[in-house]
């Protein structure tokens, strides 16, 4: 290969193809997957999600859960609470806990426990969340001996949104939703939208879901904050409003 040819585009090309990993990204983004290095403390974060890893189920994909690491370090300069709504065995609220500072965390979910509300039977939304969940379920004993050592963290075991009517007067700096139903979404984004303050970050899991994608983009149709959708399934919102 002459000198003129290395110096040309395709050249460039192949310098790049033939650095150290250049042939396994072009496979990978081939395949619809992406290899990046990682700079200063993202190293150390990816060391953290794969020890929270060995030591509860966490069902996010490294990259989704060092974006809700991220964000959540990013947002908690604004000052106010933290929450997260689908916490099942706590691995990303204990990532959450990691960079919280001195804010509350407030988790949401049914735990374990009984999903009958209303007298003589089951709910509508008790039934809707048992018909997708089955007998899957977050384990608070669990959820709570990993948490422990962790400041600030608030637990509400039931259905959402009833376990925060008496959190109205709440301002969120970072929200994380992981609830997987396009209903609970819905309830979730019209409680939280309203109290996230500006600049205040929302991510939400599940964007792969056709059902939550639409929730989430008819609700912002209309409003100004900025909607980010992520190619791994999930959103991203930076709320623009005051």
């Amino acid at each position: 290969m002459s000198r003129s040819t290395l110096g040309s585009k395709g050249g460039s090309a192949w310098r790049w193809r033939l650095s150290p990993g250049g042939l396994l990204r072009e496979l990978l983004a081939r395949r619809g997957t992406i290899e990046a290095p990682l700079y200063g403390e993202s190293a150390s974060d990816l060391a953290l999600i794969r020890e929270t890893r060995c030591r509860v189920p966490l069902l996010l994909s490294d990259i989704a859960a060092l974006h809700v690491l991220l964000c959540a370090r990013a947002a908690a300069r604004l000052g106010g609470s933290m929450a997260e709504a689908g916490v099942l065995m706590g691995g990303s609220a204990r990532l959450i806990c990691e960079v919280k500072g001195t804010a509350d965390l407030h988790l949401f979910d049914t735990f374990d426990g009984p999903l009958e509300e209303e007298p003589g039977g089951m709910s509508r939304q008790a039934a809707e969340l048992r018909g997708h969940f089955g007998d899957i379920s977050g384990q608070l004993a669990v959820v709570r001996d990993l948490l422990q050592p962790y400041p600030g963290v608030c637990i509400h075991s039931g259905i959402f949104p009833a376990t925060a009517s008496g959190l109205k007067d709440q301002r969120y700096s970072f929200v994380h939703l992981d609830m997987d139903l396009a209903s609970s979404t819905r309830a979730a984004l019209d409680y939280f939208h309203p109290r996230l303050m500006p600049g205040g970050i929302l991510v939400g899991d599940d964007y792969n879901d056709p059902g939550v994608a639409g929730v989430f983009r008819a609700f912002f149709a209309s409003r100004k904050d900025s909607l980010i959708e992520l190619p791994w399934g999930q959103v991203i919102v930076a709320r623009t409003e005051g």
